[in-house]
C-alpha cells in the first residue's frame, strides 16, 4: 500500500469511528426521555389509594399515561431532529473528507439538503409519535388487567418495569418499549448519515469518476446479519446499487447504502454498516502534477510499486 493509500484508508477509519458514536449518543437520549415517561406513570401508581380504589381514578390514570407518553414523544422528535441533521453533517463528511486529506481536488461543500432532511425528520417523528401510542395503549391494558385480577401497586409497578439498569435496560413492559424506541431512534439518525454519505459521493463522482464506494459490516448490532458480514468489502460504482440479501440464502436485493429506504426491514431496520469512498490502488498513486507540485517544495517522490 502506497503512502498515499494508506492516508486515505487512515482518515476513512478516522471518520468511521466518529461516525458510530451516533448511535451511543442516540440510545443513551431516548433512554432518558423515555425513563422520565416512566418515572411519572409509576409516581401516579403510587399516588392511588386501593383501599378506596374507584372507576374513575382509573380513568384519570389513563389520561395521565397518554400525557406521559405524548410528552415523550414530543421530547424525543425534538432531540432526534438535530442528531439527524448532525449525522447528514457526519456522512457528508465522511464521502469527501478522505478526498481532501490526499489533496484531491473536490466541490465546495455544499448545504444538507434541506428538503430531504425535513422529509427524514418528519417521518422519524411519525414513527415516534406511533411508538408512543402504541406504549401508552400497552401500559394502560396492562394496568387495567392487574387491577381487575386485584394486584396490589407494587406488582403492578413491577410489571410496567423499573428504572434503567447498570447496563442501559428497562425490564417489565418498559423493556420491550426501551428495544422498540432505541431501535427507531438510531435506525432513523444512521439512514440519513448513510443517504447523505451517498448523495455527497455522487456529487464528487461527477468530478473523479473513478471514485467506488466500499460496504463496510461494523459489528455494533446486538445480532449481527452473516449476510452484512458476508458483504464486507463489496465495491460498487457510486450509481450502483449493492447487491445484499437480507439473510444468508435469500434472494440478493439491490440497496443504494445500507439502510436505503427503498430495501426490505428484514434488511435495512437495526443494521450498522455504512458505505465508504473507495479508490482503486492506481488511482490513488501519485500523478505528475502532484509530483511537480512537491517537486517546487524541493520534495521528491518515488511511487511504490
Amino acid at each position: 500500500m502506497s503512502a498515499r493509500q494508506q492516508q486515505f484508508a487512515t482518515k476513512v477509519q478516522a471518520l468511521i469511528a466518529a461516525s458510530r458514536q451516533l448511535t451511543p449518543q442516540a440510545r443513551k437520549q431516548v433512554l432518558e426521555m423515555l425513563d422520565a415517561a416512566r418515572r411519572q406513570i409509576v409516581a401516579q401508581l403510587v399516588s392511588l389509594n386501593t383501599d378506596t380504589f374507584q372507576a374513575a381514578q382509573l380513568r384519570t390514570l389513563k389520561v395521565s399515561i397518554d400525557q406521559s407518553m405524548d410528552q415523550f414523544a414530543r421530547d424525543a422528535a425534538n432531540a432526534v431532529a438535530p442528531m439527524q441533521y448532525q449525522a447528514a453533517q457526519m456522512g457528508s463528511t465522511l464521502a469527501g473528507g478522505p478526498l481532501v486529506e490526499v489533496g484531491l481536488e473536490t466541490i465546495a461543500l455544499g448545504q444538507v439538503n434541506r428538503t430531504t432532511l425535513s422529509i427524514a425528520q418528519g417521518y422519524t417523528a411519525d414513527l415516534i409519535t406511533g411508538l408512543s401510542r402504541q406504549s401508552a395503549t400497552k401500559v394502560n391494558a396492562a394496568i387495567q388487567r392487574a387491577f381487575l385480577g386485584g394486584q396490589s401497586v407494587t406488582n403492578i409497578i413491577a410489571q410496567i418495569g423499573r428504572g434503567l439498569s447498570s447496563d442501559g435496560k428497562f425490564d417489565g413492559i418498559f423493556g420491550e418499549i426501551g428495544e422498540r424506541a432505541v431501535s427507531v431512534f438510531t435506525n432513523e439518525v444512521l439512514r440519513v448519515h448513510a443517504m447523505s454519505a451517498q448523495a455527497r459521493m455522487e456529487e464528487l463522482a461527477e468530478r473523479h469518476p473513478d471514485l467506488r464506494k466500499r460496504w463496510r459490516h461494523l459489528n455494533a448490532a446486538r445480532i449481527p446479519r452473516r449476510s452484512h458480514i458476508s458483504a464486507e468489502g463489496q465495491t460498487k460504482a457510486v450509481h450502483e446499487p449493492f447487491m445484499i440479501a437480507p439473510v444468508l440464502g435469500a434472494a440478493e436485493e439491490p440497496l443504494m447504502h445500507p439502510r436505503d429506504p427503498n430495501g426490505s426491514p428484514q434488511n435495512t431496520i437495526s443494521c450498522h454498516c455504512m458505505a465508504e469512498p473507495w479508490f482503486d490502488p492506481e488511482a490513488l498513486k501519485a500523478t505528475d502534477a502532484h509530483k511537480d507540485v512537491l517537486k517546487s517544495f524541493g520534495i521528491s517522490i518515488q511511487t511504490a510499486a
